[in-house]
């Protein structure tokens, strides 16, 4: 019986347990405002005329203020639950009293009805918005996106359940008894109330006050005072101020018309419960037929113009014909429609609201905005129809006008919920990168701040920080510490500013080349050779001690610099010697050479290639640093080769960006020729995206589709970063959506691999649920990545961050907002790979679908493994080949077993010895 009911709802069983409970509560509260309404309305038109309705409504507005006030100073008392069960039990005493007033009074009074009309108002506004506070604190945006409609159909069902309670309760005991039923419902929803929150989430607390820690923010100001403060929050009041407005309007319209045709107050009674008991069921029908779908498939934006569209065809039926019907059929389209799909839709729009804002802002928007727009149409009918004597027929044309105004405030609303979602999920995904940042990006002017003013061994600390970065600026702080008591400490911060090129210190750097300290005049004597023209001979002739090194390569620069004393054939000579120093003893003899070449001019080649060659890496970066700022293109092939050493990789990537547009066309035969080194052809997307020029950006899209995973996962990730750095640039959008769907359909065959295999993606022991989850990871960073290159206005990023979350709001969050904004042919093939509710089970069986038909067996699913060029894939085939003793795959061990690949050679080899090891046995098992 669950299970039908699951599949009718489109909910889970631990879903349905969560929601049921809402929704009793939302049916007996709206059987009893039903009831309510459908008694005052009667009681209070039997004494007085409709015209005076504009009155009362002007002063439930009123007195609904004061209500909020109140209900949000109490609320900053006591937590949600005593809120509530407080409030429900106070309304219960208040029907109950109503009803002895009415029932034993000795004359009638027409205060009392007024007092009843006033009541039902304040209560109708206050109980069903309770029910939704409780509901957005228990639930995340996506567990509300799949239950709201459920929980919504309770207050159909209440309408239904509560129009046929007042037509047969009027008939049987008249209208003022229909207050006792009110407060027995009343008592039903206390208990709901504590059951529902016995049950609540874990993260949602016990202690905390309902309006949270702010006392402030307690008050009806404070609450104002949120509301203007935030473009979202605004959108949403102005969309439920005039949706009030309007729907305030075509209510007159109906009753004014309905009491012109029934003037009998039984009658009356009868005909408003008949009317609601038939749209109730109505609404029920369209709850459950097609709230859920059209959430799920239309999303909230679309949803949010369903009920102003039905009401401008209702409004104009009754400028139109002007009878019963037609005013029938305009009341309906609010009621059938509005507190169906619409109001489930609305409710969704608090979901993005930071849990400690919603009580506050919901309590506001629902009672205050609500019947401000309440009193706003009760002084429009009063304009018009009272001042201007328009009647009821031509109160439409002001419809048509509100109806108008509330389309366009839904535009602005579903706009700012995007964007309330985007700056939840934006925020998460900076949070987790700050938390996350290594040092010396997450706060460098506070790190070297505060160890530049330490001990020394702080500060030696510090600059060795910089001399590990790729970043060669410093901290304006090291230029003090040329002053600094510790000989090493001057040294470092001399060689720091000279490998920033920081010229602003050449005065202080002058005056270190009388530093007692041999190293410190050395290093000073280096970097005035690099930025200062004077003849470094007279400064050794007048200073004496430097470093050999140094002296050399003081000559070599004043040889080699043009002018009257340049002998460019002895500074080869002496920069030759100085190159080919062999061993340790001779290392900073090389390194100093190499970072000399950077600022002769091109004349020395070959001790250039022979030191890009060399053996020791600081030395090598400085020589490919030293191609780079020459742009020697004769050294472009060894520089590209460089590129495979993960040592060298980031220098090398620098010094070719510094070539620019010049060697876009050498990289595009690199990258394009299959024969080269794998490891050359996946970084040279890197060097492409340094280059950032247009024709850079065609060779990385001509590329997109390359066999090689890793190749094209490097290649999506520089088109994304070049189309965040350059949105005015055009994207061949058939081509990345071309990509996009090959990488969707590889995702799920990924998954119909895993149920194939019977793997599981949380056993961490089993090497082939490991490397299918690392492959599946991958396979979702490259979607994302290519979605962000087609809807580069969306933050995808921050989706895809969210979507990693284990906080159920966050997570939740990044769903909707690709429910919200993915076209829905893609967002119905990519939501359900990332939203946890929907389970791998039935991940596979969407993957058996949507690619044809299952795979065979556990052989055929190691075979698309091993077709798969991605090396966590082949890898994980390669073990299954092992384990399973599968030797018609013998031929491809054997070639694995040689592969570029570190883990994928290892992986081979292993499960070839396991093949041999099977054959023998098997071999002596013949024998026997």
């Amino acid at each position: 019986m669950l299970s039908v009911a699951e599949r009718v709802l489109g909910l889970n069983g631990r879903e349905l347990r969560r929601a049921f409970p809402l929704f009793a509560y939302l049916f007996l509260t709206m059987a009893s405002s039903v009831a309510s309404k459908a008694a005052r309305d009667a009681l209070f038109l039997d004494r007085y005329r409709a015209i005076d309705l504009p009155y009362v409504d002007i002063a439930i507005a009123v007195l609904v203020g004061l209500a909020a006030s109140v209900y949000l100073w109490i609320g900053h008392r006591t937590n949600l639950r005593n809120l509530l069960v407080g409030s429900i039990l106070f309304f219960a005493a208040n029907a109950i009293a109503f009803w002895a007033w009415a029932a034993w009074s000795v004359t009638e009074s027409g205060a009392l009805f007024i007092a009843i009309y006033i009541w039902v108002g304040v209560f109708s506004v206050l109980a069903p918005s309770q029910v939704w506070t409780l509901a957005n604190y228990v639930m995340t945006t996506r567990e509300a996106k799949r239950s709201f409609g459920f929980i919504g159909s309770g207050a159909i069902l209440g309408w239904i359940v509560g129009g046929f309670a007042t037509r047969e309760g009027v008939a049987r005991f008249g209208t003022e008894n229909m207050l006792a039923f009110i407060a027995m419902s009343l008592f039903g929803c206390a208990g709901l109330v504590i059951a529902i929150w016995r049950d609540r989430p874990a993260y949602v607390g016990n202690d905390m006050p309902a309006t949270g820690t702010d006392r402030s923010a307690a008050t009806l100001f404070g609450s104002l005072g949120l509301v203007r403060e935030s473009p979202y929050l605004r959108a949403i009041a102005a969309l439920v101020l005039i949706s009030a407005l309007t729907t305030t309007v075509a209510g007159w319209q109906f009753k004014a018309i309905a009491k012109a045709a029934i003037p009998g107050t039984d009658d009356l009674a009868m005909f408003f419960g008949t009317f609601n008991m038939i749209a109730g069921v109505m609404s029920l029908i369209l709850q459950l037929l097609l709230t859920g779908r059209v959430l799920r498939t239309a999303g909230v934006g679309a949803a949010l113009f369903i009920v102003p569209t039905a009401m401008l065809m209702g409004s104009m039926g009754v400028l139109v014909l002007g009878t019963l019907v037609a005013a029938s059929a305009l009341k309906a389209s609010d009621q059938v429609l509005r507190y169906s799909i619409d109001k489930a839709t609305t409710e969704l729009l608090y979901l993005p609201v930071p849990a400690a804002h919603t009580f506050r802002v919901k309590s506001f928007i629902d009672t205050v905005v609500y019947r401000l727009g309440d009193a706003g149409g009760g002084l429009v009918v009063l304009l018009f129809a009272a001042g201007l004597q328009w009647s009821a027929i031509e109160m439409s044309r002001v419809g048509v006008v509100l109806i108008a105004a509330w389309g366009v405030a839904a535009f602005v609303a579903r706009r700012q919920y995007v964007e309330n979602l985007r700056e939840s999920i934006h925020q998460h995904r900076v949070d987790s990168e700050r938390a996350s940042m290594p040092v010396m990006d997450r706060d460098t002017t506070a790190l070297i701040s505060s160890r530049l003013k330490g001990t020394t061994r702080e500060i030696a600390y510090a600059l060795s920080l910089f001399e590990l970065a790729h970043d060669r600026k410093v901290h304006p702080a090291v230029r003090g510490l040329l002053n600094h008591e510790q000989p090493e400490i001057r040294r470092q911060a001399v060689s720091l500013l000279a490998r920033a090129g920081d010229t602003s210190v050449k005065a202080e750097v002058e005056r270190l080349l009388h530093d007692p300290s041999l190293e410190v005049r050395t290093e000073a004597l280096m970097y005035l050779t690099a930025f200062d023209q004077a003849d470094p001979l007279e400064r050794i002739e007048a200073l004496g001690d430097f470093e050999d090194f140094s002296i050399r390569a003081a000559l070599v620069a004043f040889l080699a610099r043009p002018g009257a004393a340049q002998n460019v054939e002895a500074a080869r000579l002496m920069l030759a010697k100085m190159a080919d120093e062999d061993g340790e003893p001779g290392r900073r003899t090389r390194l100093e050479a190499a970072r000399l070449l950077a600022t002769l001019p091109d004349l020395f080649e070959r001790e250039l290639r022979s030191l890009l060659d060399d053996p020791d890496v600081e030395v090598a970066r400085a020589a490919i640093a030293a191609v780079g700022r020459l742009k020697k293109r004769t050294l472009i092939a060894p520089l590209i080769g460089h590129l495979a050493d993960p040592s060298l990789t980031d220098h090398a990537t620098t010094a070719l960006a510094e070539f620019g547009d010049r060697i876009v066309g050498t990289l595009r035969d690199y990258l394009t020729d299959e024969e080269m080194a794998t490891g050359v052809r996946r970084e040279i997307p890197k060097v492409l995206q340094a280059i950032g020029s247009p024709s850079a950006q065609a060779v990385l899209t001509e590329s997109v589709l390359d066999r090689d995973v890793i190749l094209r996962y490097h290649t999506i990730t520089a088109l994304n970063k070049l189309g965040q750095q350059h949105p005015e640039r055009s994207t061949d959008r058939k081509l990345i959506e071309s990509v996009l769907a090959a990488e969707i359909m590889g995702h799920y065959r990924s998954y119909q691999v895993l149920g194939t295999l019977g793997a599981s993606l949380d056993d961490d022991g089993n090497p082939i649920a490991h490397g299918l989850r690392e492959s599946i990871e991958k396979e979702a960073e490259r979607i994302f990545r290519l979605l962000k290159i087609l809807y580069p206005q969306y933050d995808m990023h921050s989706a895809y961050v969210g979507l990693q979350s284990n906080d159920p709001i966050v997570h939740d969050n990044a769903v909707e907002f690709l429910d919200s904004v993915l076209p829905p042919e893609v967002r119905a093939v990519v939501i359900p790979l990332f939203d946890r509710e929907v389970a791998v089970l039935a991940r596979i069986e969407s993957a058996n679908r949507m690619l044809g038909a299952p795979l065979g067996d556990r052989e055929e699913a190691i075979e698309v493994m091993a077709l798969s060029q991605d090396p966590w894939l082949r890898s994980c085939a390669a073990y299954a080949m092992g384990e399973m003793r599968l030797t018609r795959f013998a031929a491809t061990l054997d070639e694995w077993a040689q592969d570029s690949d570190p883990l994928l050679r290892a992986t081979a080899v292993d499960a070839r010895e396991k093949l041999r090891h099977a054959a023998a046995a098997a071999a002596g098992v013949d024998a026997l």
